[in-house]
């Protein structure tokens, strides 16, 4: 695996673009957006808008992270308030009042006007809550950081939680 080591491998503050490069293996989002810039659900498996699209509310896939641990509500909002204090993804919250996690299980997001594209600013990568400020944090991807004894290496997750659903 080619990336640079002294460089951040946090998806929330790296800014290299080799490093940046690998994230899409380790981390998913919310959504992701197809080459015809179609958005497509990835950890989301449904959500809700109000009438005057102001309140966004999105319900979790059963997914699981690379030690196997089952993604949360609690993962999602930490991970989103990272991104939103962060330099890589913050440009996308200007007009996000609030985020934060609803009595059912949904991650409730509020607008401060309407805001119908919200999906397709939302395939920003999901970590493990606790490590939202860790140099590699767990992700829902098909491939996870291992040490070796030549650095850092990319592995294959055999049980990734999207092979029963292909």
């Amino acid at each position: 695996m080619v990336y640079y080591p002294n460089k951040s491998m946090n998806p929330y503050i790296s800014t290299d673009f080799t490093n940046r490069a690998l994230f899409p293996l380790v981390y998913q989002g919310l959504f992701s957006v197809d080459d015809q810039y179609n958005v497509v659900p990835i950890l989301c498996r449904k959500y809700v808008v109000n009438k005057d699209m102001t309140v966004h509310t999105f319900y979790l896939e059963p997914a699981t992270f690379s030690d196997g641990t089952l993604l949360t509500g609690e993962d999602v909002v930490a991970s989103l308030h990272a991104a939103q204090s962060g330099t890589v993804y913050s440009g996308r919250f200007g007009q996000i009042k609030s985020i934060y996690l609803a009595d059912d299980g949904g991650i409730v997001i509020s607008t401060a006007s309407p805001y119908e594209n919200l999906p397709i600013l939302l395939d920003i990568p999901i970590v493990k809550a606790a490590e939202v400020a860790a140099e590699r944090p767990l992700g829902t991807g098909a491939y996870y950081y291992e040490n070796s004894i030549s650095g850092l290496r990319l592995c294959r997750r055999n049980a990734w939680w999207c092979y029963g659903s292909l």
